[in-house]
């Protein structure tokens, strides 16, 4: 799972999944390594850290609310729930609204990106939507 270790809400996002996957199945990486190694290439730059994203091992891209049935699916339990969620169009649609509603709560700045920046905290704005980035092992 690829994530922005520079933005607060992001990380505590990162240590819920790594406390759920009691398997390790997921691997964790900063937002920044990620984009400069390459495994963001299938992504247009200005979507790259608009919403959490999910990159399996064919490099298939996942992007947010879309991304969080294969998630379910990785963690220990999580398969009834993926399977609900990739079935139920009023589950999903339940999901993606409390995905969104949290994915805004954050706006506060710590994890705004400027479209055609590097990433780097210079390029931080405020009241950006909400990113995180996941990669399966």
């Amino acid at each position: 799972m690829v994530y922005d270790a520079d933005c607060g809400p992001c990380t505590r996002f990162r240590k819920a999944v790594g406390f759920l996957d009691a398997r390790d199945r997921i691997r964790f990486v900063g937002l920044n390594e990620a984009d400069s190694s390459g495994l963001l290439e299938g992504l247009h730059p200005a979507l790259r850290h608009r919403s959490f994203h999910l990159i399996g091992p064919s490099g298939k891209i996942w992007s947010g609310a879309e991304a969080l049935p294969p998630l379910a699916a990785l963690l220990p339990g999580g398969s009834p729930f993926a399977i609900v969620l990739g079935s139920s169009p009023i589950a999903f649609k339940s999901a993606a609204f409390v995905y969104s509603v949290f994915s805004r709560l954050h706006d506060t700045g710590s994890c705004s990106y400027a479209p055609g920046g590097s990433g780097g905290k210079g390029d931080r704005i405020s009241g950006g939507p909400h990113r995180f980035l996941g990669t399966l092992n």
